[in-house]
């Protein structure tokens, strides 16, 4: 039986609140190895962040494999620090065999920095991009 999308979600927020940063399942025809990220864990976001980040929001990657700052046929990065971006653009790709999925800004704002390694591996739910949002962007409660 084919592991779903959905098992994937369900299983990495069970990690994520067990505190397990990696599982490995096996089975005949299919294998599938989900690793967590934390801040802590990446040194791109820890207690050397720049101010900005206080606010910052973190685009992350939806699926495992390995990121690229650009598409195979361009030279040009999707982003770049300091560029203003809107919810919804495309900063990366996360490439998975032969196909891209595409990592997604969730809000609007100035891009802070790319905190993913191209050609690194990532796990679902890794931090790719860091975004400061606009001051319209920002959700007061």
């Amino acid at each position: 039986m084919p592991i779903e999308l959905t098992d994937i979600e369900h299983l990495a927020q069970i990690l994520e609140k067990s505190g397990v940063d990696a599982i490995e399942i096996e089975e005949p025809g299919q294998s599938l190895k989900l690793v967590i990220e934390t801040p802590a864990a990446s040194p791109a976001l820890g207690a050397a962040a720049s101010p900005a980040a206080d606010h910052a929001i973190i685009a992350k990657a939806d699926v495992a494999g390995y990121f690229l700052a650009a598409h195979p046929w361009r030279d040009k990065p999707f982003v770049a620090p300091g560029q203003r971006i809107e919810a919804g653009a495309i900063v990366g790709l996360v490439k998975i065999g032969l196909l891209y999925a595409p990592v997604v800004a969730p809000t609007a704002g100035i891009v802070d920095a790319v905190v993913a390694e191209v050609g690194a591996t990532v796990g679902y739910g890794a931090p790719i991009v860091r975004i400061h949002p606009l001051p319209e962007s920002i959700a007061i409660n």
